[in-house]
């Protein structure tokens, strides 16, 4: 809770100690000085809760990370469900301090985090850009060599090249992937084949305070495992994954299928409603809303959950 227990028993002894204090305030001699002493104790408990605080997002950041990196985004989820929200009860929590927590004290770790990673990837563009201005030589050289100048009979210089050259092809042939490569990092970003360890590092960095951030917001309960079961099947094309996604989400009840269900149907009103003309005046062609909550895949996750649900009261009536 951010030191909020802390400060209030703190501002009671202040005032009690503000009391015993009176008029002799900072004087010892004359029973003063209490509210001073009660002023250090504090600074020194504030002192270890930001380092014990700062100590949990540590550990839960490396543990977030490792779990990522070898589970993937699945194993992440799986831990993520199993942490303390920031204002639950840790004592309804079974094993809760072992599991992480999730508050503002991660989130703030992880943007520092960020920012000193920024300053090395900066740091590491800058010598790399250094090293590529000391030696430019040798290219040059490179490029002289495949000129061939003579002179002629008036005096005035000839340059010419000769296609058989093997240095020349080698020179187009490092343009050209030089090309090829500037054009990858242009359609798609800073692309993840030419990215550094250090930028890499970054990037997932961030994604973990992106992802931190949306599962303080969602929370854990049925409605934020729904969204996230939703999510998980827009992302995903094939017809089996979504059944499966499905399935081990929400189980054989149907009464999980039914509120499941019911959210893919409000998500379809809600798409089908913003992309309508009537919301965008002068748009003929109606457009989605979003690449994510498209209506097509909305539907065919609809008749998924809804064979689902046949086939499980048709397998519940049977054994009755």
């Amino acid at each position: 809770n951010s030191g909020k227990a802390l400060k209030e028993v703190l501002r009671e002894y202040e005032l009690q100690a503000i009391g015993h204090d009176g008029m002799a305030a900072d004087d010892k001699s004359q029973g003063g000085g209490h509210y001073r002493e009660v002023e250090k104790v504090g600074s020194f408990l504030e002192g270890f809760r930001k380092a014990e605080e700062r100590k949990v997002a540590r550990e839960t950041s490396t543990m977030l990370l490792d779990r990522l990196v070898k589970e993937g985004v699945k194993g992440l989820d799986q831990l993520l469900a199993g942490m303390v929200r920031e204002g639950d009860d840790m004592s309804d929590m079974a094993g809760g301090a072992d599991a992480g927590e999730l508050n503002g004290a991660l989130v703030r770790y992880l943007e520092e985090a960020i920012r000193e990673q920024e300053l090395r990837v900066k740091s590491a563009n800058e010598k790399k850009s250094d090293s590529d201005l000391q030696s430019p030589s040798g290219k040059d050289d490179e490029v002289d060599l495949v000129w061939n100048v003579t002179r002629g009979d008036d005096g005035t210089i000839i340059e010419t090249i000769d296609p058989n050259n093997p240095l020349l092809s080698k020179m187009l042939r490092e343009e050209l992937e030089k090309m090829t490569n500037d054009v990858v990092e242009v359609g798609q970003g800073n692309s993840l084949l030419t990215m550094t360890v250090q930028e890499k590092m970054l990037l997932l960095l961030k994604l973990l305070r992106d992802r931190v951030k949306v599962e303080a917001v969602i929370g854990n309960d049925a409605h934020a495992r729904n969204l996230r079961i939703l999510a998980y099947c827009l992302k995903t094309g094939n017809e089996e994954e979504i059944r499966q996604l499905i399935s081990e989400g929400l189980g054989n009840s149907l009464d999980p299928l039914d509120v499941f269900s019911d959210l893919v149907t409000a998500s379809i009103d809600f798409a089908e409603a913003r992309s309508n003309d009537d919301f965008m005046p002068g748009i003929q062609q109606k457009t989605v809303v979003s690449p994510v909550l498209n209506v097509s895949k909305l539907q065919k996750i609809k008749v998924i959950v809804e064979r689902i649900k046949a086939n499980q009261s048709w397998k519940a009536s049977g054994a009755q």
